[in-house]
């Protein structure tokens, strides 16, 4: 009986002893370990663990070169045709990986450089490439599927978020940004 009255009025038993009993506990009040928040059960009290060395990913392909052996990329050709469903596709994932740095246009002013303000001594965060610069134009198919596979300067890998394909379909979608 005592049950049912705490499932008809679940702050009952609280009202009178201050704690809460839950019939089902939520997820958010688990113990758990926030990320970078330090662990004593590892040795070197990481939370956030990495990959074991030479280990492959079980869900895709893995990117064979690092961020400086971009003249080894070359060799890629894009096998996609650039056909309106593909270039839609490219489009749909730079508004989804791309825009906040690069902006809609490409241009490099995407929401990350323009939104934030920043007192007198904030520096702020450096403003990505502009995809439709004459620079970025001259680039190859290849090369800037290598930089969106191991990343270039400050802009990171998107190797692990973006799948091989999507890639090629976002380096046909820069190039049409670069038509404009």
């Amino acid at each position: 009986m005592l049950l049912a009255v705490y499932l008809i009025v679940p702050d009952f038993y609280s009202i009178f002893h201050g704690t809460r009993i839950e019939a089902v506990s939520d997820m958010q009040e688990q113990t758990k370990l926030l990320p970078q928040e330090p662990c004593r059960f590892f040795a070197d009290s990481a939370s956030m663990l990495h990959s074991p060395k030479y280990s492959n990913p079980t869900d895709r392909a893995k990117y064979p070169f690092g961020q400086m052996e971009y003249d080894s990329a070359f060799t890629f050709a894009n096998p996609l045709p650039a056909v309106p469903y593909v270039i839609a596709r490219g489009k749909n994932r730079f508004e989804t990986f791309c825009v906040p740095c690069h902006g809609n246009n490409g241009k490099g002013l995407g929401l990350v450089i323009s939104k934030p303000k920043l007192d007198d001594d904030e520096e702020g965060f450096p403003p990505p490439a502009d995809l439709t610069s004459k620079h970025t134009i001259m680039l190859s198919d290849s090369r800037l599927f290598h930089i969106l596979s191991a990343g270039q300067n400050l802009m990171f890998p998107v190797n692990n978020r973006v799948s091989e394909i999507d890639r090629w379909a976002l380096v046909l979608y820069i190039r049409e940004l670069q038509k404009k």
